[in-house]
């Protein structure tokens, strides 16, 4: 159950995280290429200004944006990108505030680049970078005799509660947006879990094994070969539930799982991929230990005390060893026929290779 959960919340957090990263590549590659084309319209606008410092800030920052989209396309290092942007654009913001901008209007150009820094960095990290850069136009826009600029302080006072309103607004706004995403995570992980788990055993069923642990085994074949495969099966299982009913029959599944489960590492893989049929995967294990592992599965199964169920419990079992991802299919239908060469040799017992 461990190995379930554990995949199918990498499987589902890595999507998650695949989702939420390719958001922020979209919002990253359209904001940096307009906002790239923008500030050199910008720029160029300003060739006959007198305003140095404005033209070139609008020509840093354009040739600075441009540069990052580049690195990013070539590297796909999106968080460094996104970080080279937010540094821009807080330099611009601060450039326009303390310049004042065409026709004086830098102080309003500030409200969207904000906004900016709450769509790449997040809603914590937003803020706290919009909590300095309102505390440094603070400080300029209330000494007006040390910047070019020149607001009218009407202006000034509607600007700043304009700006903090925005701050309160996208913090808000990003908060819940990432809480809801998460939301729809955990709800989507918990649907996951619930198609890919036996819901009378609890252990893990078949679309587990052929959506989750194969795909993985292919992808890390070191992490799990050699890998033990072992087929098994309750020997007279119909005779039970045609002597003592299906709900008797229900409880040998439940107690059967359990005793397969406590007798292996929570790493290794149970599944129950038919009505009394279980596969068993157990992860780095080589073929001098895989017969005794379901030697040891085997004596575990005759101990089981089901209660209203005297007779006992008793399982045969098929052992492979499959070496490399390659194999794994051929040890399967391998240990199949050991399995079934077992119920004919007498029932209770392992055959392997």
């Amino acid at each position: 159950m461990k190995r379930l959960k554990d995949l199918s919340h990498t499987a589902t957090r890595d999507t998650a995280e695949d989702i939420d990263a390719k958001r922020l590549r979209y919002v990253f590659n359209l904001s940096t290429f307009v906002g790239g084309l923008v500030l050199l319209l910008f720029a160029f606008r300003q060739l006959e200004s007198q305003d140095q410092v404005l033209r070139f800030s609008l020509f840093l920052a354009s040739a600075g944006v441009w540069l990052t989209f580049i690195y990013v396309r070539i590297t796909q290092r999106v968080d460094v990108g996104v970080a080279i942007a937010s540094a821009l654009v807080a330099a611009l913001s601060i450039a326009l505030v303390y310049t004042g901008g065409q026709n004086n209007s830098g102080l309003f150009w500030v409200f969207p680049l904000l906004f900016i820094q709450f769509i790449y960095l997040g809603a914590k990290r937003g803020l706290a970078v919009s909590v300095i850069l309102l505390v440094v136009f603070s400080v300029m826009l209330g000494n007006p005799g040390a910047i070019p600029a020149d607001y009218d302080s009407a202006d000034v006072t509607r600007a700043l509660a304009a700006l903090i309103t925005l701050m309160i607004l996208a913090t808000i706004s990003e908060f819940y947006r990432h809480h809801s995403h998460l939301a729809l995570s955990t709800q989507h992980t918990g649907k996951v879990i619930e198609a890919v788990t036996d819901p009378l055993t609890g252990l893990t069923n078949r679309r587990f094994l052929d959506s989750f642990f194969f795909p993985d085994c292919m992808r890390q074949e070191s992490a799990h070969f050699p890998l033990t495969v072992i087929a098994c099966d309750i020997d007279n299982f119909k005779l039970i539930n045609d002597r003592y009913g299906h709900k008797k029959g229900d409880d040998v599944l439940v107690s059967f799982a359990a005793a397969l489960t406590d007798s292996l590492r929570s790493s290794d893989v149970i599944s129950r991929v038919g009505g009394e049929e279980f596969l068993i995967l157990v992860q780095r294990a080589n073929e001098d230990s895989a017969r005794e592992i379901a030697e040891k599965l085997r004596a575990c199964v005759e101990q089981i005390d089901v209660e209203g169920f005297p007779e006992g419990i008793t399982a045969s079992f098929g052992v492979v060893v499959a070496q490399h991802y390659s194999d794994l299919q051929a040890a399967m239908v391998t240990a199949d026929e050991y399995l079934y060469r077992a119920k004919k040799e007498g029932r209770n017992r392992v055959v392997s290779g």
